[in-house]
């Protein structure tokens, strides 16, 4: 990577945007970090990152001097208010106006923007119009529509560092499409391809990241739960949905290798 002195804005440094954020330090960036209250303040900072506070229930208002002097603004948070799409994509509208027409936006959707049905999903696939008002659609189109350079990245399930479903899924009963298969993606690969997109800001459009092997549910999550020594799931025997979320073009248009295998189980 030849990403250096740049200046960075990170909306949500939480999981992702939190080790993001040190990576890009270490490569000699200045990076400017949201958080919400005062109480992370310290906390960013001994790290390297130079606070500010934003709470977008509460206000899109950025400090002039960061989003001037912003070239790659990336924004790595939930979406606000489901209920409500409509909201959302206002809230990213109100904040992208704020930075130049320069300025490279990098923002993480997720797969979940694909219907819960069987088929192979790639980037091209047509929604339906009742698909296009949720609030993931909305928020991508948002990006979209600011005419600023931009890489969307749906993100899979994500695993990673104090990260894993199991924990919440062990001893569990009853649960749906054990045949189904699993679409994931681990936090290393996550910082990868955005560190790559940073890099090269030819590389823009919208982008699966979910790691090239597919599991069932069911033979996932046993593994998952020996590993650990939890008490496996429980599945019905039920239809298969077979959802898989395609990650070819990454590999082809970024020329991406995912490094982190998703059966490889990080520590919890």
């Amino acid at each position: 990577m030849k990403t250096n002195n740049l200046s960075v804005t990170i909306i949500g440094c939480g999981w992702l945007g939190m080790p993001l954020a040190q990576l890009l330090i270490e490569q000699k960036n200045t990076v400017f970090g949201s958080v919400r209250n005062s109480e992370r303040i310290e906390e960013l900072r001994l790290v390297g990152i130079e606070p500010f506070i934003i709470d977008l229930e509460k206000s899109t208002e950025i400090p002039t001097e960061i989003a001037k002097s912003t070239s790659t603004l990336i924004i790595t948070l939930p979406p606000i208010d489901r209920k409500n799409p409509a909201r959302y994509a206002r809230i990213l509208e109100d904040l992208l106006r704020q930075f130049s027409d320069d300025t490279h936006v990098v923002f993480t959707s997720s797969t979940g923007i694909y219907p819960e049905e069987t088929g192979n999903f790639e980037e091209s696939f047509q929604f339906s119009s009742e698909q296009e008002s949720t609030v993931l659609h909305r928020a991508e189109d948002a990006i979209r529509g600011s005419g600023k350079a931009h890489t969307i990245f749906r993100l899979g399930g994500l695993i990673g560092p104090k990260r894993h479903p199991i924990r919440f899924l062990q001893g569990r009963r009853r649960l749906k499409n054990p045949k189904g298969s699993i679409n994931f993606v681990h936090q290393g690969d996550c910082l990868s391809a955005i560190m790559q997109a940073i890099d090269d800001r030819q590389l823009i459009g919208t982008f699966n990241l979910v790691f090239p092997s597919h599991p069932s549910r069911e033979s996932y999550y046993d593994d998952a739960a020996k590993h650990y020594g939890f008490q496996a799931p429980e599945f019905e025997a039920n239809e298969k949905i077979d959802r898989i979320i395609s990650s070819e073009k990454v590999q082809a248009d970024f020329n991406f290798q995912f490094e982190f295998r998703i059966d490889c189980f990080p520590e919890l």
